[in-house]
């Protein structure tokens, strides 16, 4: 993670699911000079994060289907999806590309990208994501950090055991 930071400049962060959210449970600073200060604990909604909604693509379609009939997509922001159709349709696309994006969604400042970490068995153990000002973060950008994100996340899942369990870039 500290070198994915060093290679993006920007925080990085691996998330678990808790639940029906997600929980930071490691980040590092990047060299910007803009950071976010989430603490390693922080809980976040899955539906509004990239981290979260990489979490819900590797669920079941039966645990989907659940989550979405308990959970309310309350709105962070103004983007936040709070339409389960919309979400379904998202989480879709992130299970084709193993990629997803928070472009404004949980804070309005920032925007996200985040990837499945695997572990020995092939299981999405959490996610792996980079996030940084939206000034800094333009949709240009975020393309060309995702190989970053990609190749960190597989250094990590084969530190979990995984064996190219992940989508090539």
């Amino acid at each position: 993670m500290e070198e994915l930071s060093r290679q993006t400049g920007e925080s990085s962060h691996f998330a678990v699911r808790m639940g029906d959210a997600v929980v930071v449970i490691a980040r590092t600073s990047g060299a910007g000079a803009f950071q976010l200060t989430d603490r390693v604990g922080v809980v976040r909604p899955a539906h509004c994060t990239a981290l979260g909604k990489i979490i819900l693509a590797a669920l079941r379609p039966d645990q989907l289907k659940r989550f979405l009939e308990r959970v309310e997509l309350k709105p962070s922001t103004k983007k936040s999806i709070t339409e389960p159709a919309a979400l379904l349709r998202e989480i879709a696309e992130i299970r084709r590309s193993a990629m997803a994006f928070d472009d404004g969604e949980f804070n309005a400042e920032v925007r996200c990208i985040a990837v499945p970490v695997y572990n020995f068995t092939g299981d999405v153990v959490g996610a792996l994501g980079i996030s940084g000002p939206i000034w800094r973060m333009s949709e240009q950008v975020m393309q060309s950090r995702a190989k970053s994100v990609k190749a960190a996340a597989n250094r990590l899942s084969a530190e979990f055991g995984a064996q190219s369990f992940a989508k090539p870039t």
